[in-house]
């Protein structure tokens, strides 16, 4: 397909879909993923280390996916992203916390899931420990998280992210696999 003209990561303006994902988690995880398949167009905002990153102008959502990915999708449409995330695995997803019938699909779907609240650090004195904002601010919403996690890879490291959040006190769950 020929386009008309060329999109570039300046032509693309933040949205309040945007909250970057913050770096501790990362950090926790000690992982490099395959694919960040909701990446910020901007590198400069990007906080996942990956070796591949698809944005908005990528169409993440159409894009293949392979090896272990990461998802911190749009929040104002999550479900198309949570249906495309229980046909991949490995890979690790940070949605908000809600009543909503994709978190009913995601939930059998996922291997582990972890809350997480990143609304302040106790351990740091209190700090704010939420997403950033395109502007550089940050900003406390949304503050209760809900993150999966598809593969033993991707479980392993839910284990780890969740010891780091000192407010939820390391808890997640493993759905049980095999037997009564």
């Amino acid at each position: 397909m020929t386009a008309l003209f060329e999109v570039g990561p300046a032509d693309v303006a933040a949205t309040n879909d945007e909250w970057y994902t913050p770096r501790w988690i990362f950090d926790a995880a000690g992982l490099v993923f395959d694919m960040d398949v909701c990446a910020p167009v901007a590198p400069q905002f990007r906080t996942c280390p990956a070796r591949r990153y698809l944005t908005i102008l990528d169409d993440g959502l159409a894009a293949p996916w392979d090896g272990l990915v990461w998802m911190n999708p749009p929040y104002s449409d999550t479900a198309p992203w949570i249906d495309r995330f229980i046909q991949h695995s490995p890979g690790l997803a940070l949605v908000k916390a809600g009543n909503s019938s994709w978190l009913r699909r995601l939930q059998p779907a996922a291997d582990g899931i972890a809350l997480l609240s990143l609304r302040h650090d106790h351990r740091g004195g209190g700090q704010l420990r939420g997403f950033t904002r395109p502007d550089g601010s940050r900003a406390e919403y949304p503050t209760l998280l809900i993150l999966a996690a598809r593969g033993e890879l991707a479980l392993s490291a839910l284990g780890k992210i969740a010891a780091a959040d000192s407010y939820t006190g390391g808890a997640y769950y493993v759905r049980p696999t095999g037997g009564t």
